[in-house]
């Protein structure tokens, strides 16, 4: 089997990568040693999902409780394909209508735990103004734009605003609010 068909179907429930993506993960160490993102190929990653750093009392709490599984509700519907270096993970926003991958915006879930839409057209767009710092924008760009990826920010804050309904964020605070009765 293929990476690509190996990834498509752990990361994408087996739709096609689009085509940067496609690109970036035939050329993921380079990727990794140049930005510190990876596309991991390993069937049981999801890291955003571990809670090992909390205590048990942490988890007791019904705030921290109902966040946790709001949080997991919500990444259920996002097809998470990449991690930086610094505990952020990005991929597709599917929503609770499963959006087709080649319709989906693509959304970063934060180490501080915050859902945001990235507001570029694809993963490497996300890549460049996310995790990209410094001179290394132009660095990277000119790196993507030999690659043959040429949809992408023509500097670190060329961020479009893709309306999505709901959002990650709005989703995660209706869930939180739904689950907090629960938890108590």
């Amino acid at each position: 089997m293929s990476i690509q068909t190996q990834f498509s179907l752990l990361r994408l429930q087996g739709e096609p990568l689009p085509q940067d993506l496609a690109v970036l993960l035939q050329h993921q160490e380079e990727l990794q040693r140049r930005t510190g993102v990876l596309l991991s190929t390993d069937a049981n990653w999801a890291p955003w999902l571990d809670t090992s750093g909390l205590s048990e009392t942490e988890r007791a709490d019904p705030e921290i409780a109902a966040n946790l599984r709001a949080i997991a509700e919500v990444c259920s519907h996002i097809a998470f394909v990449v991690a930086d270096d610094e505990g952020n993970y990005f991929g597709y926003w599917r929503g609770p209508s499963s959006t087709p991958i080649a319709d989906s915006v693509v959304v970063q879930l934060s180490n501080e735990a915050q859902f945001s839409v990235c507001g570029t057209a694809n993963i490497a767009g996300a890549i460049l103004t996310q995790c990209c710092y410094g001179g290394t924008f132009d660095e990277t760009r000119q790196w993507f734009l030999r690659l043959g990826l040429t949809a992408l920010p023509a500097y670190p804050y060329d961020l479009g605003n893709p309306q999505v309904t709901p959002s990650p964020a709005a989703l995660h605070e209706q869930l939180f609010k739904a689950y907090l009765p629960e938890a108590g």
